[in-house]
């Protein structure tokens, strides 16, 4: 009975589990499949892989969470880049008020917290046009679903990726227009920096030519939902960055629907040639057609043009401004993750109250604080001169935090909602002062009282003073971003500059991915500098428009790293070619000092730790401390790799030095003493002996004695 009653009670189990993936298969056609138009963009990636949806059995499990339901929750599964399916535990995240939600309930938006990956969180947008995703990774590429073919039966699973002058745009937002009160109160004080463990809700009018709604197919009212259902898509990505970096959500006002516009001919909007007049345009258009009191940020959604303006930096909640935001895509393609995330992120991310943090240029706004272009979305990724990278990472510099969240804590317009969702704790870091042109690694820590996934992201926090090819980083820089910013990992530690480089022996970091050649975004520095540096810790709780209301948290710590040139390089000098160790043979570590342990270094001693990966970790601590006189000789394991490197790094501070190659240690015999030992005719003068032979074993040694007769 026992047997029987365990095998029924596992029925529900395997069913629940089938069904939450048939709604996916790897597409196996092999005719031509006539794909979506929006396919054809410029942007679109070059690698994905294919999938079949059945749009009916998703929606299934998607609505069984919205409307308050009493579920709340619901797991789903979805596709990832591997080919896999992975699940996620998905809330509805309505970009929608209410008014227009009850309106339009076949359109919809969820929230996902990663199961299969619980550092991955979950953007949806679901229509009976179809579905699009966006998934947030730590440490790595974000990853997006959209539909592949026309009838949006197949779907494309892709990471971003974009190509560099693929798309050539510009964001034409006079830099200084932010109010210097604001940037003032920045500087002054971090509290309102920080989230304060609430929500803020505003509220969006969002109008678009019409040369965007016939795009989605919309040619008149009767079509609307075409046109909400697109807005719909972007608006969630968008949603995805301000909720997890800004404890902050748009809602989509119902009166949105009296500024979306389907005839060119008579709609209040310049043809994109002309776009520079559609700042006021729209201004003018929201003011009469909704009314100042009824919204809270409104912006413009073109077609074609290549081109945004976010009309002023920080103006949300100001009357006669806050309405004057544009955004239009140079291919003709007013969707996807560059339109979504690089462009529209970008320019409601100035009105917002984010200036740019590119350093190319100097705006004097004191913000210019990424090397280059910039790599995150108040930079210049990808459409300018000396680039880091081919496009922007998907997270707000922290600098724009601190900019935006101090702004709109100076508002009264945002709705503020204390939730349940705790601020993380994150400990003080010490300050250090390190040798010239030494690798060093910042190490945090922090805590969250509701157990949520943290990721941690170190950013330079120095404004620039240089511009073109001198805001690149460089050995040599005084002043200014010599640091490109990274996606937040699940690691609170970072290297500087990237553990690639510190194995190939470089002080230096070329581009990222489609970046300039030539350009640098890391240096260690050869000469005396101060540098600023800002842990960010992100909780990546997901929003939830329904009770319990969530949102995520941030909170962060500052500290400073100088560099002095009276000491340094901190260099390991041997083993630093490919030489060949035994093991279990004793050798000499040797270091160049340089001075290290005078002051202001005063580093007294130092850790010697084995790798026998190439150098991606060191768990085999060869002597945890011991005096900074250059020279220590260390007993190998006998573990036998070609891949070995040494670590030498300060005990009390935070610079090291690798190997700069590769070496080997071959493992010495290892015998084990001899079994069945027994002897045979025996005599005066000798004695047959045998033994069972061990493994490996040369030779054996034979030890007797006489016993006294």
């Amino acid at each position: 009975m026992k047997k029987l009653l365990l095998f029924f009670l596992a029925i529900p189990v395997l069913f629940t589990a089938t069904a939450q993936q048939n709604y996916w298969s790897q597409y196996v056609g092999t005719g031509k499949i006539i794909t979506d138009k929006s396919v054809a963009r410029l942007s679109f990636p070059k690698e994905f892989k294919l999938f079949t949806a059945s749009l009916p059995l998703l929606k299934q499990e998607l609505f069984k969470v919205v409307n308050n339901n009493a579920a709340h929750t619901n797991i789903i599964s979805l596709p990832n880049t591997d080919g896999a399916l992975e699940e996620f535990e998905i809330v509805e995240a309505s970009n929608f008020d209410a008014e227009l939600q009850a309106q339009f309930p076949e359109i919809r938006a969820f929230s996902g917290k990663g199961i299969t990956d619980k550092y991955a969180t979950l953007k949806l947008s679901y229509s009976p046009q179809g579905i699009q995703t966006m998934v947030f990774r730590s440490g790595k590429e974000n990853e997006f679903i959209e539909p592949y073919s026309q009838d949006h039966s197949v779907y494309a699973v892709f990471k971003s990726h974009r190509n560099k002058a693929q798309l050539p745009w510009s964001c034409t937002t006079p830099g200084a227009d932010l109010e210097e009160s604001i940037n003032i109160q920045v500087q002054n004080s971090g509290i309102v920096a920080r989230s304060g463990g609430n929500l803020k809700t505003m509220r969006l009018a969002q109008s678009v030519t019409a040369e965007y709604s016939n795009y989605f197919g919309a040619t008149s009212a009767t079509q609307v939902s075409l046109v909400l259902a697109a807005i719909n898509n972007t608006l969630t990505r968008c949603n995805g960055v301000y909720e997890k970096d800004l404890a902050l959500h748009l809602n989509l006002i119902a009166a949105s629907t009296n500024v979306i516009y389907y005839n060119a001919s008579s709609d209040p909007y310049s043809n994109a040639a002309q776009m520079a007049n559609w700042n006021t345009q729209l201004q003018n258009t929201l003011t009469s057609v909704i009314g100042e009191a009824n919204y809270d940020v409104g912006h413009l959604f073109g077609a074609t043009g290549g081109g945004g303006n976010a009309g002023c930096i920080g103006c949300v909640c100001t009357n006669g401004a806050k309405g004057s935001g544009y955004t239009s895509p140079s291919d003709g393609v007013p969707a996807g993750d560059n339109f979504d995330i690089d462009y529209v992120v970008h320019e409601i991310g100035h009105q917002l109250g984010g200036n740019h943090t590119f350093s190319m240029i100097n705006e004097g706004t004191g913000v210019n604080k990424e090397v280059g272009s910039g790599i995150t979305i108040m930079g210049y990724a990808g459409i300018t001169s000396y680039d880091v990278s081919g496009h922007s990472i998907d997270i707000y510099h922290e600098t724009t935090i601190a900019q935006i969240q101090t702004n709109l804590n100076s508002k009264s317009c945002p709705v503020t909602t204390t939730i349940v969702n705790t601020t993380p704790v994150v400990n003080a870091v010490s300050n250090y002062t390190i040798p010239i042109s030494t690798p060093f690694a910042l190490t945090g820590s922090a805590t969250d009282a509701d157990g949520d996934a943290l990721t941690y992201c170190w950013e330079q926090n120095d404004n620039s003073t240089t511009t073109n090819a001198q805001s690149v980083a460089s050995p040599t820089k005084l002043t200014g971003p010599n640091w490109l910013s990274f996606r937040p990992t699940i690691s609170p530690v970072r290297y500087f500059p990237r553990l690639q480089t510190i194995l190939a022996g470089l002080n230096t970091t070329g581009p990222m991915v489609g970046g300039d050649a030539g350009v640098v975004t890391e240096a260690l520095s050869s000469v005396s500098r101060t540098l600023n540096f800002r842990l960010t810790v992100r909780d990546n709780a997901v929003f939830s428009s329904s009770a319990p209301v969530s949102v995520g948290q941030t909170q962060f710590t500052d500290m400073v790293v100088t560099v002095t040139n009276t000491s340094g390089p901190f260099t390991v000098t041997s083993p630093n070619t490919n030489v060949s160790w035994a093991g279990n043979s004793a050798q000499n570590i040797t270091w160049n000092v340089a001075g290290t342990t005078a002051s202001p270094v005063s580093c007294a001693n130092v850790k010697i730790s084995l790798s026998t990966d190439g150098g991606l970790t060191f768990p085999a601590v060869l002597i945890a401390s011991t005096p900074n006189d250059g020279s220590q000789s260390i007993t190998l394991p006998n573990t036998a790799t070609t891949t070995a490197r040494i670590k030498v790094e300060a005990v009390g501070n935070i610079f090291f030095d690798i190997s700069n190659s590769n070496f080997t240690i071959t493992a010495s015999a290892s015998c084990g003493t001899p079994t069945g030992l027994a002897e045979n005719n025996i005599t005066i003068n000798s004695a047959d002996l045998s033994w069972n032979a061990v493994a490996g074993a040369l030779n054996y040694d034979v030890d007797y004695k006489l016993n006294a007769s």
